[in-house]
């Protein structure tokens, strides 16, 4: 009987080194696992962004990545996606989204995990849109944006630069000439875009067409960056000659083709006075793309009802005079030209200062915004913000055409939604937060950035910066074309259905209307869904938190960790809330 703590006794210290040894080897084990797979996530998603870049020079030029460790950008090359090329990027997408499926994400850090629940969300979405990718019109709509965003993007830094950006505009053609296939590809199977947004492209395509070459914004922009190199002056003219010629051939006749091939081969079969329902599966398509691009979980009958409510509630308040302002419209004064542009950089000068009271001065980024008058051949565009690289070397610039006379107070409006506290304030600070991964800077949810523009044009209203009727009647605009728009795609409006619908909120019809809705399906709803998305945050935080809530802090959760779906941004509201309490 007193063997066994004898025993025990002698081996007393072998045993607590063998069981000291097996903990410290459990401990490591569990601290690899943890390590490991951290690294392996940083791996995962530092290879998505890569591959999202890489064969994009385009899109390395909109970020500003061009010198990204690990991407070579191609300066003579212009973004050129065959459908191989498509399908390779989904098979990817697919396989990233199984290897995220397959995580334990239980065990990344929160800021991991943050990330790898925005990258799922966003892959799934992004999976059911390429279901129906027949349907999708990006190519149209990137055609026609191109000048102003290659022009501006494009660095001309060197002669050697100057030369190259000659070289990647002759692949325009090239370029034009995939789009073109994969048009009549589609057009074979029987789907052709709507006859309302065709005749939208024709006429941008026909104005391009139409335009000497010395008037488009790739070649002035390209002459004022020129200027600023101090070349000899016989060299820099035999570059600008050299690019004339360039954008005659190439450029301008490439859109020439495309007007063609609309107004010869599409118009024809192109329906008319229908939503995208009557495609093959465009009705599924339309809720797809709606869910990827608003950021939300909703269906079209829960953006119907929401844009209904929303939009009633905002014309009785106009109409009974509720917004405390008295109607505008008699006075209007209109701008153009210098007069525009002092409007716009005076509007920003007088926003800044009421930074401070809306965020915290760390948000607080010093970038300010470039604003620029653009030719007219892009007016159909109107205003638009183009963003500032993501390393800070290219500034953040607001271009919009000079010609067309502009009601001021939404001139005003324009330069704080575009600008600052808009667009431009949102992106530099999602550029600025070092804790954000690159794969999360270059993926853009447009219902929170829509949203957030528009978020901030009820806030400067609310501090008289904005007229508020002039806020209401746009936000009434947003809604009743989302109304529309989910009527329309989604239930099987009719035209006279949509026009019954308008006689009934505002006492008129409208086909222009209606037919800017049919054109670009989804549209309208980024901007009423997504700030609505806002103010509902916004208004549970202050329901929960009473006085405890701060407007500051609140701006800040909704801000710092960037763009992102709503029902993730919304747990990261629910947990300030919770610590706030």
């Amino acid at each position: 009987m007193n063997l066994l703590p004898q025993v025990s006794k002698k081996n007393r210290l072998a045993f607590l080194l063998v069981v000291g040894l097996l903990v410290l080897l459990m401990a490591g084990a569990l601290l690899w696992q943890t390590q490991h797979q951290s690294e392996s996530f940083d791996a995962l998603i530092q290879k998505m962004a890569f591959d999202t870049l890489k064969d994009d020079p385009e899109k390395q030029l909109y970020f500003g990545l061009e010198n990204v460790e690990g991407i070579r950008w191609e300066p003579t090359k212009l973004t050129d996606l065959s459908d191989v090329d498509y399908e390779q990027l989904n098979d990817r997408r697919n396989g990233y989204l199984k290897k995220l499926n397959d995580y334990d994400a239980a065990k990344l850090s929160p800021e991991d995990k943050l990330t790898y629940d925005i990258l799922k969300w966003n892959l799934s979405a992004e999976q059911q849109v390429y279901k129906y990718s027949d349907l999708d019109t990006n190519d149209y709509l990137s055609l026609s944006t191109f000048p102003a965003f290659f022009a501006n993007n494009y660095p001309i830094r060197n002669q050697t630069d100057a030369k190259n950006y000659i070289v990647a505009l002759n692949g325009f053609s090239d370029k034009v000439a995939h789009v073109i296939d994969r048009i009549q590809d589609r057009r074979e199977k029987g789907i052709v875009p709507a006859s309302e947004f065709l005749k939208e492209m024709l006429t941008s395509y026909s104005n391009l067409r139409n335009t000497k070459p010395e008037e488009t914004i790739l070649y002035s922009l390209y002459t004022e960056k020129l200027t600023e190199l101090k070349l000899d002056s016989s060299e820099e003219e035999k570059l600008k000659k050299a690019l004339a010629q360039t954008l005659t051939d190439h450029v301008l006749a490439s859109y020439g083709k495309l007007a063609d091939v609309i107004k010869n081969d599409l118009m024809q079969q192109a329906p008319v006075s229908q939503g995208i329902w009557s495609q093959p599966g465009g009705s599924e398509y339309y809720s797809a793309r709606l869910k990827l691009t608003t950021g939300t979980d909703l269906s079209p009958q829960e953006m119907h009802e929401i844009a209904k409510r929303k939009a009633e509630e905002i014309v009785k308040e106009l109409r009974s005079g509720a917004s405390g302002q008295a109607q505008t419209t008699s006075a209007t004064r209109f701008l153009t030209g210098d007069e525009l542009l002092q409007a716009i950089n005076s509007s920003l000068s007088d926003a800044t200062p009421y930074l401070s009271d809306w965020f915290e001065q760390e948000l607080i980024q010093d970038h300010p915004v470039d604003v620029r008058p653009y030719s007219a051949l892009m007016a159909t565009a109107g205003g638009m913000y183009l963003p500032l690289s993501i390393d800070g070397d290219r500034s953040g610039r607001f271009v919009i055409p000079l010609e067309y006379p502009t009601p001021e107070e939404l001139v005003k409006m324009l330069a704080l939604h575009e600008g600052i506290p808009g667009h431009h304030f949102q992106f530099s600070i999602q550029y600025d937060q070092p804790t954000i991964p690159l794969i999360r800077k270059i993926t853009m949810t447009h219902g929170y950035v829509e949203g957030w523009a528009v978020y901030m044009e009820s806030l400067s209203a609310e501090k008289g910066l904005l007229d508020q009727n002039t806020v209401l009647i746009r936000l009434a605009d947003l809604c009743i074309g989302t109304v529309l728009d989910t009527g329309i795609h989604g239930l099987k409006w009719t035209r006279e259905q949509a026009n019954e619908y308008l006689v009934s909120i505002i006492g008129t019809g409208s086909d222009a209307f209606i037919d800017s809705v049919i054109a670009y399906p989804g549209q309208k709803g980024n901007y009423a869904i997504g700030s609505e998305q806002f103010q509902s945050l916004r208004e549970k935080a202050v329901s929960e938190l009473g006085d405890r809530f701060d407007i500051k802090a609140f701006h800040s959760v909704l801000l710092q960790n960037g763009n992102m779906p709503f029902p993730i941004l919304e747990q990261q509201v629910n947990q300030y809330i919770k610590s706030a309490k």
